[in-house]
């Protein structure tokens, strides 16, 4: 070996020599510190709250070192405990005393236990397997109380029809809620179920969902025109002339369809737009010389048999509308003075140069009753070119029969 080679091996071998003292070092470093560390935590027991400042890492310890007996089936609830965590972290030990209950299997009692802690930790104390969806009345997180009664529920078939399909799910306790959310149905927003879903079931249940969805649909359709009539004294009784032709419209109908697993259920019209308005056929239908067939007589001569007879002044209107008795305005109605002459009474009227307004009933009030005009009937016209051509003459009016005041 050369002094070359004896210097680098005595430089490698003082390295390895500090490096393990360092590593002695950092261990008894470590575990000096950890023989020292600290740490708080509460002890919860028989009602009370036990502040505790300990380095010790064995619950048992603690527990012994704060004067509690642990008896044979007390429990000790480690859970929250971490060794070198402080209280305020929320770092603690629960001791749970055992107490007596009772599990019942369909109101019979099954076995009495001393348990501490849950209904689950009772369960296990007392052997007792749940199987399937079997559970009890109380969850089974829920804390034991002296002398307490567990019910255990156990599972039954519950039938599920939806979207086509039969499924039968064990079911024990909880809503039909939370059975569709534990087999993972979901529910639409418009989906109807039955029973309700904060209803309870019983064995031989059955739940049915119904998928309902609503869609919007749009029809053309035609709008037919209508017929109207109307009569002219111009033309001769029995003469027909179409005077406008009719003419349909076009209109978009919208229409919402129930549609209840597939199948639509109902219909409802929600909307309709008009694109173009029909426009009804009017038909005018003549009356001159109407009077001769039905009275018997010809124009220019009074009737036969009348009640009562009037003298004077006549004048004539249109515009349509509804008369004063009620009844729509037309030809054959004619307005007088009711209390001269009541609603409903059967007149015919001729005028002194021949002309013959004919059969027609007082319906409406006349404004010469307030005006002073000394006018004692306004006859309707169809036209305005009509009541010109009527202007003003005089007549008879042959009362037929009288009225009631009502058309």
């Amino acid at each position: 070996m050369t002094n070359q080679d004896g210097r680098t091996f005595l430089s490698s071998l003082a390295g390895r020599i500090v490096a393990v003292l360092l590593m002695v070092a950092c261990c008894c470093g470590v575990m000096v510190g950890y023989a020292v560390t600290t740490y708080t935590l509460n002890v919860f027991a028989d009602g009370k709250v036990i502040p505790v400042k300990t380095s010790t890492r064995d619950p048992a310890a603690i527990v012994a070192q704060c004067g509690i007996e642990v008896g044979e089936y007390d429990k000790v609830d480690t859970t929250s405990f971490q060794v070198g965590s402080d209280v305020e972290n929320g770092n603690a030990i629960i001791v749970f005393r055992a107490v007596p209950v009772t599990f019942y299997d369909k109101g019979k009692k099954l076995k009495s236990v001393h348990a501490a802690g849950t209904i689950a930790d009772a369960l296990e104390a007392a052997d007792i397997k749940l199987e399937g969806a079997d559970t009890t009345e109380l969850e089974p997180e829920t804390l034991l109380r002296e002398n307490m009664k567990i019910n255990i529920l156990r599972a039954f078939k519950v039938q599920i029809i939806v979207d086509g399909t039969k499924q039968k799910v064990d079911y024990a306790k909880g809503t039909v809620r939370e059975l569709l959310d534990r087999v993972g149905i979901d529910m639409g927003e418009n989906d109807v179920v039955k029973p309700a879903l904060t209803k309870t079931l019983k064995p031989g249940s059955k739940v049915v969902i119904k998928r309902v969805s609503f869609e919007r649909r749009e029809v053309e359709k035609v709008i037919k025109f209508g017929t109207v009539t109307k009569t002219s004294s111009v033309l001769a009784d029995g003469i027909e002339k179409v005077a406008r032709k009719g003419r349909n419209g076009q209109k978009t109908v919208t229409y919402e369809d129930k549609i209840v697993d597939g199948k639509v259920v109902s219909t409802k019209k929600v909307g309709e737009a008009v694109h173009v308005k029909a426009v009804d056929k009017v038909i005018v239908k003549g009356t001159r010389g109407a009077a001769k067939a039905s009275t018997g007589f010809t124009p220019g001569s009074k009737p036969t048999n009348y009640i009562k007879t009037f003298h004077g002044p006549a004048t004539a209107y249109t515009g349509g509308g509804t008369t004063a008795s009620g009844a729509a305005a037309r030809r054959g109605l004619v307005a007088v003075n009711p209390r001269q002459i009541p609603y409903g009474s059967k007149l015919y009227i001729v005028a002194d140069d021949g002309t013959v307004y004919g059969n027609c009933i007082a319906a409406d009030t006349g404004g010469f009753v307030t005006n002073g005009s000394g006018t004692i009937v306004d006859l309707y016209m169809d036209t305005n070119a009509q009541c010109r051509q009527w202007g003003r003459r005089n007549v008879t009016i042959y009362v037929i029969s009288w009225g009631n005041g009502r058309v």
